[in-house]
């Protein structure tokens, strides 16, 4: 008796170290069906996306997110981190767990202006933008659309606090993108921002 109680015990703490691999396996899975399909295939906004990012970090309940299309609108890659991700539209919790996503408000990828995109940087949600801060000036960051191919110039890098919106400042003269995750991974506290220009044609 006290032999199956130890094993139940056991196998008890084996399920539970595993549920954070699982949800790491599935989040990767679920990435990289969205790759495939690829394959085949305001300012007042922004701010307030930019804003709700700390509820979507901090929190595991989608009932509480805002809606949004959900819709595979590009890929982001960085290829000094060694990092592919798909890109839906909306910055929400349930985006996030498959990928990045593109804050609402923001200008569309590519264009004039500054898009910006979010991932997630936690060992539960996949590799993501776990390796952001890895990322220095000179580095490429490739956008790709349905239409188009982007790359991008690394000039930026910063830290700031998860209600300084200023990082999402607008010049349509210009094209950049702004790359946005949590810092540290763990207990974040601030925003870890990576920004670049478009490069010339």
């Amino acid at each position: 008796m006290r032999f199956l109680l130890g094993l139940f015990i056991f196998l008890i703490g084996l399920g539970t170290a595993f549920i954070p691999y699982l949800k790491s396996q599935y989040s990767i899975h679920q990435q990289q069906q969205l790759l495939s399909e690829w394959n085949q295939t305001d300012p007042d906004t922004a701010e307030e996306s930019f804003t709700s990012l700390s509820k979507v970090y901090a929190s595991d309940d989608e009932s509480t997110e805002a809606p949004s299309s959900g819709e595979l609108v590009g890929t982001v890659e960085i290829p000094s981190i060694d990092a592919r991700l798909p890109v839906l539209e909306g910055a929400t919790l349930s985006n996030l767990k498959k990928g990045a996503g593109h804050l609402s408000g923001t200008s569309s990828l590519g264009q004039f202006g500054n898009s910006a995109i979010a991932a997630h940087r936690s060992y539960t949600y996949g590799k993501d933008f776990n390796r952001l801060n890895e990322v220095v000036h000179g580095d490429e960051i490739i956008i790709k659309t349905k239409d188009e191919t982007y790359t991008y110039t690394v000039y930026h890098t910063t830290r700031v606090l998860p209600d300084d919106t200023s990082v999402l400042a607008s010049d349509l003269s210009k094209t950049i993108v702004t790359l946005i995750t949590c810092d540290p991974m763990k207990d974040p506290t601030h925003r870890l921002i990576v920004q670049a220009k478009l490069k010339n044609p």
